[in-house]
């Protein structure tokens, strides 16, 4: 009999995506464009040809009682009726905006149910706007806790508790800053499982390798059942709102966290159920730097954990170059 941890647990090739049109909007709002991001990350897929891109659109938008889950009702009827608050996240508000929200977040949460329903498929939803929100707000780009909420849900459906790689430039705030409103939140993201890691260049690298450490007798022990990568193209140094990471040491950070992924998964002998997600990227002289980035993260994410390796030419430049 062989050691399971020779088996080879590759995941299927391709990245079962949960996206509708309306989860992008066309209309600005403002400095962010992570709202339109959805949508502009598949068209360039396509046109690179990269057709690992599987979509799933057969399912629904969240309603008001999903988002009562993690914020107050004051806060939600201002920001669906384009009250005071609606503009609290620091974007500019318009009902196709408001109702992108509805998709974005319920996104999310069918990602994570397909990965946990399927855990050898890779779940991907390409949705930011989530790790900052607090109860009673929006803040920072972000209108509502997109991870609290589905977390919750899946913990209240399922008894399931998951993790957040929190790979963007800015402390995922939202988990934390919700613990008290929504006491399940404790059980769902258990305390040191909202993993973001600090510091510059190679201190974040390690800070990353010593967080997800701390995770693996957790995973190992059955006490955490699915894993969430917030890529977080904002932490490149590149970017107009992050000094964290060069792109050579940022996509260094993603081949790191696939692998121990894929390592963990050796060990259990089955595949731990795995989403990706997008968070930030702020690039105004080259938001196809933005685009690339994510998609050179996801080819890593495809050669890892699926065993496929895809010729790629990159557009990425630095900052401020003509």
């Amino acid at each position: 009999m062989k050691n399971k941890n020779h088996v080879i647990m590759h995941y299927l090739p391709n990245l079962f995506t949960y996206f509708r049109e309306e989860q992008s909007i066309k209309i600005p709002v403002g400095f962010s464009r992570s709202p339109n991001k959805p949508k502009l990350l598949l068209d360039w897929l396509k046109n690179h040809n990269l057709h690992y891109v599987k979509l799933r659109k057969d399912w629904n938008p969240f309603q008001k009682e999903d988002f009562l889950i993690a914020h107050t009702e004051e806060y939600v009827d201002s920001f669906f009726e384009g009250g005071r608050l609606a503009d609290s996240n620091g974007l500019s508000w318009n009902p196709e905006f408001a109702r992108s929200v509805q998709y974005t977040n319920a996104s999310l949460y069918e990602a994570i149910k397909n990965s946990l329903d399927h855990p050898g498929e890779i779940s991907f939803s390409p949705t930011s706007g989530f790790h900052h929100a607090t109860p009673e707000r929006g803040h920072g780009f972000c209108s509502f806790s997109g991870q609290v909420i589905a977390s919750v849900k899946h913990y209240r459906e399922r008894g399931v508790c998951g993790a957040y790689i929190d790979l963007d430039e800015h402390f995922g705030n939202s988990i934390e800053d919700s613990r008290e409103f929504c006491p399940d939140l404790n059980l769902a993201v258990p305390k040191g499982a909202n993993v973001n890691p600090s510091g510059r260049n190679q201190k974040y690298i390690k800070s990353l390798e010593e967080k997800l450490q701390s995770l693996n007798l957790h995973i190992l022990e059955n006490r955490i059942h699915y894993i969430v990568v917030c890529s977080g193209a904002d932490s490149l140094e590149d970017d107009d709102l992050g000094s964290s990471l060069a792109l050579k040491e940022w996509l260094a950070c993603k081949r790191i966290v696939y692998e121990w992924i894929l390592d963990l998964s050796k060990q259990l002998g089955r595949h731990i159920p795995v989403t990706i997600t997008l968070f930030g990227g702020y690039r105004q002289d080259h938001f196809e730097s933005v685009l690339d980035a994510h998609t050179q993260d996801l080819l890593i994410c495809l050669e890892v954990l699926s065993g496929v390796k895809t010729d790629y030419d990159s557009v990425y430049r630095p900052r401020n170059l003509p």
